[in-house]
């Protein structure tokens, strides 16, 4: 098994400049923000601060050994979440991690189904990060009982927009395949009784 705290920190330590895409649960762009986010480690501690750069806005978080319920892939890339849930609300957050770039999604499920997605690209350093540049309207197609949304080329997002019942399996991914082929991605993946499944390289 190796090592998920050495491999989160290979991979994401630095200071990542980010635009934030907030998308309704149809898909559709309602705001973005620019970001600046840095992750250190110091003394044992992993140390992160996300700054809003429109509002002068912050949220730290310091943490020693990673959250019982993160999953992080042997090239860096992580998945946040509950360890069980219900038919009703909970939410995701996944990061894929290629050199120096990164894709991120937080995304909010309600009680009837998809409320919210923020994608997030980040670059690390001070460069701007190379968004879209026209508002986001994603195409969609469907992959058995879930969908998939293209924010960009060589981006799909796996999704759940079903209002969920009782005895429904699902899950939420990011796919980031890159121009020379390479991929990257996270899949979080739920039971039909609503647990948290091991981290599998299933797609969808």
């Amino acid at each position: 098994m190796h090592d998920q705290r050495a491999a989160l920190l290979q991979h994401n330590i630095g200071r990542w400049a980010g635009c934030f895409i907030r998308l309704n649960g149809d898909g559709h762009e309602q705001a973005r923000f620019p970001t600046s986010l840095s992750v250190k480690e110091s003394d044992g501690l992993i140390q992160t601060c996300l700054s809003y750069e429109h509002t002068g806005q912050q949220r730290s978080m310091t943490f020693q050994t990673l959250p019982p319920t993160m999953q992080v892939s042997p090239n860096g890339g992580w998945s946040l979440g509950p360890a069980s849930i219900t038919p009703w609300n909970w939410v995701a957050e996944l990061c894929v991690v290629h050199q120096q770039a990164r894709r991120r999604i937080v995304v909010r499920h309600g009680v009837s189904g998809l409320e919210q997605v923020v994608y997030v690209v980040e670059i690390e350093g001070t460069r701007k990060p190379e968004a879209p540049t026209e508002p986001l309207q994603c195409p969609a197609h469907s992959a058995e009982d879930l969908l998939i949304w293209e924010p960009e080329e060589g981006v799909e997002l796996l999704l759940d927009q079903r209002d969920r019942q009782a005895g429904d399996a699902t899950a939420c991914g990011l796919r980031w395949t890159l121009p020379d082929g390479t991929v990257r991605q996270m899949v979080r993946r739920y039971d039909t009784k609503g647990d948290l499944l091991p981290l599998s390289q299933a797609w969808p």
